[in-house]
């Protein structure tokens, strides 16, 4: 293996939450290296749904960064509580098909050094520091298909469901459940007829859900029916699937499919038959439904940044507080900080 490459921050990561933070990073002066896996993530197929109480951290990075996705939209609700009336309703959206077609760029112009790969097994400790072993894309435009190695001062895990591989001693509240959703090249021509932009359930049950995974004896499913844009596609989902053991095998695609196709078509949000591709990720959460955010107990110089229940509003206020933190070198051993 070529000489270790030296950086004084290495963020695991690039998607919503690590692309993010690196950014945060270079616009404070200590621009880090960036290991990114690859587009097909959790961030790729999320609705990217927020309050409007909590767009104004999205509008103060785009005024820094230019455009980032942020939309308005208007949503029509399904399972609306007696009495409540059914005209369309403001929600705000950040397309992650523009957030990650975009942030490669910003990444480049504010001198983050990125590389496409998938880190090969858990950060290994140095005197000062820490030394990760990235298997790099044949594609990757710094070492094209070579091993890397890189050593750095502090290591920042952001990258979802992989970081309790990357970290086997991170909290048990940690935990993954795998989301799928339908990628449909055009809307069914029925949503036409709505005067809205976006259906989506009053009452999403996936945080349900997700509280309940350490009582889980057998996988448990729920389907939040919804139809959301992105881009030049329609997002039809989600299913969330929490298995009981985190580390067992991923879901039959076949079976998952099934399941979601029928929530949607049970809940009148896309007919069982809709021309589409079926996508699944694993996905990152918290049993308490608060983040890891912070050092890493009894590893100075390791941090966490994962296991958000809603990255579109969590991530964006934590940026600074952490990249503050990151930039200062005040790295300390501790518990991860509970957002």
């Amino acid at each position: 293996m070529a000489t270790p490459e030296q950086a004084g921050v290495v963020v695991v990561g690039g998607g919503l939450a690590g692309g993010l933070l690196a950014l945060e990073l270079a616009a404070m002066g200590s621009p880090p290296w960036l290991v990114d896996a690859g587009p097909v993530g959790a961030t790729a197929l999320s609705y990217g749904l927020l309050p409007l109480t909590a767009i104004g951290p999205w509008l103060a990075l785009q005024r820094r960064h230019g455009p980032l996705g942020l939309r308005l939209r208007l949503a029509r609700f399904h399972g609306l509580p007696a009495g409540l009336g059914r005209l369309p309703l403001p929600v705000a959206q950040v397309e992650a098909s523009t957030l990650l077609e975009v942030l490669p760029r910003l990444l480049d112009a504010a001198g983050v050094r990125r590389l496409c790969g998938r880190v090969l097994a858990p950060p290994r400790r140095l005197a000062l520091g820490w030394r990760l072993e990235v298997t790099a894309d044949p594609a990757d435009r710094v070492t094209p298909g070579s091993p890397v190695c890189l050593e750095a001062e502090q290591v920042v895990l952001a990258a979802g469901a992989a970081c309790r591989s990357l970290w086997p001693a991170l909290p048990d509240g940690l935990r993954t459940s795998w989301a799928g959703v339908l990628e449909l090249s055009q809307p069914p021509p029925w949503r036409m007829r709505w005067p809205a932009q976006v259906v989506l359930p009053w009452h999403f049950r996936r945080q349900e859900l997700e509280q309940r995974a350490a009582t889980l004896r057998e996988p448990a499913s729920i389907v939040d029916a919804g139809l959301v844009p992105t881009g030049t596609a329609w997002l039809a989902g989600q299913l969330t699937l929490v298995p009981p053991d985190p580390a067992g095998p991923a879901p039959d695609p076949a079976s998952m499919e099934a399941s979601l196709r029928q929530g949607l078509n049970d809940f009148g949000a896309v007919p069982a038959d809709a021309a589409g591709a079926y996508r699944q990720v694993p996905v990152a959460f918290c049993t308490d439904g608060r983040p890891l955010v912070g050092p890493v107990e009894g590893a100075a110089g390791l941090w966490v940044f994962t296991g958000f229940s809603g990255a579109f509003s969590q991530v964006p206020p934590l940026l600074r507080p952490l990249a503050t933190a990151l930039a200062s070198a005040a790295a300390q051993a501790g518990t991860p900080r509970r957002a």
